[in-house]
């Protein structure tokens, strides 16, 4: 039995790997989901929102358990899986990206999505009044993240997406206080992803030493569009 531990992207929650958590359960895994500071069903004041509580929470759900965890991140959790990894590499036996932003030290998420590489995004994000968050508009979420899902998964999704925090998108990541160089990586991208475009996604994972790289033509949510598909390449993840 391997522990799985499953970190949303930006504006999601852990509601978002409802299917997929059910399915890898039944193949007799033990999952773990969760919110993100602010997103989801979590309440904390977007003021108090950094890149670092990000990591610094889901630290504390994989130091719950001894064993080490397949991780997993989608989109911006990228971002929040790499820090992790980097911060305790004891605790992880895979990470795997899914569609996901990985940068290198130093780097932000702001500082990859703005490349040439991602100007193709079909996503649109509105600044929140505070000026803290952005919201990813209804009009252009759909074929940004759900192009290829049922209509009605879309809207149902759409309606539960929360404003999104911009620290953690601003802020570099930390460098790495211990090596982690020789966790797996693997790297699923998403050839109909209508937020993050295959250019950006094929040239992050590039940079990843000895990634195992899988594809699906599919759009920025294959943990709806296509759940039997993921559940397979997340079972078949080597964790050496």
């Amino acid at each position: 039995m391997s522990r799985y531990v499953l970190v949303h992207g930006a504006w999601h929650g852990a509601w978002c790997w409802n299917l997929l958590a059910e399915r890898l359960r039944a193949a007799g895994h033990a999952v773990v989901t969760f919110d993100l500071p602010s997103l989801g069903d979590d309440t904390t004041p977007l003021v108090e929102v950094t890149l670092q509580s990000w990591i610094d929470r889901t630290v504390a759900v994989l130091v719950q358990s001894p064993e080490p965890v397949l991780l997993v991140g989608h989109s911006m959790a990228g971002v929040v899986v790499t820090g992790v990894v980097n911060a305790i590499p004891d605790r992880v036996a895979a990470v795997v990206y899914v569609t996901a932003f990985v940068p290198l030290p130093g780097e932000s998420l702001f500082d990859l999505a703005t490349r040439p590489e991602g100007a193709a995004t079909r996503l649109l994000q509105l600044p929140t009044a505070d000026g803290l968050a952005t919201i990813a508009t209804a009009e252009t979420a759909g074929a940004a993240f759900y192009g290829c899902c049922a209509p009605a998964d879309a809207e149902a999704a759409i309606a539960r997406l929360r404003p999104q925090a911009l620290q953690p998108v601003l802020a570099p990541l930390p460098p790495p206080p211990q090596d982690s160089a020789q966790i797996p990586r693997v790297y699923i991208e998403c050839t109909e992803d209508g937020a993050i475009p295959i250019a950006l996604q094929r040239y992050m994972a590039g940079r990843i030493p000895g990634v195992r790289l899988h594809s699906l033509a599919t759009d920025h949510s294959p943990f709806m569009s296509r759940l039997d598909d993921l559940t397979e390449l997340l079972l078949a993840v080597k964790t050496s």
